[in-house]
């Protein structure tokens, strides 16, 4: 048997984990497209989305890219819910992000100085 670049797939937990299913499903309504849509837009194969909405698991990983790129998402997220919205992994702190509108009002002064060594 050939290997697509899915060995990963091959783990028991991760199989268990895996919500291609259900995510591609909630992606695919989300954005109000279709699943002929999406394969025209990704470039992958209807029969292909068609049966990862079935519960099959994916054999190419460069598919699930394709597709995941298309849905504007990381592969992570379509494949385990990973990382997006209210996502399981740890949100990091961005101090630019959290108080653009403080340091666009002025309210910040920075200084630079030469470091002594």
């Amino acid at each position: 048997m050939r290997d697509l670049g899915l060995s990963i797939f091959k783990d028991q937990p991760l199989r268990e984990n895996m919500k291609l299913k259900i995510i591609l499903r909630q992606l695919i309504k989300a954005r109000e497209m279709t699943v002929v849509g999406l394969a025209k837009k990704s470039k992958v194969p209807i029969q292909t989305i068609h049966n990862w909405l079935s519960g099959a698991e994916p054999k190419s990983l460069k598919q699930v890219k394709m597709v995941a790129d298309c849905l504007g998402v990381s592969v992570d997220y379509l494949c385990f819910g990973i990382g997006h919205n209210g996502s399981d992994e740890k949100k990091e702190s961005n101090p630019i992000k959290e108080h653009s509108e403080e340091i666009n009002a002025g309210i910040f002064e920075v200084v630079l100085r030469k470091v002594k060594r």
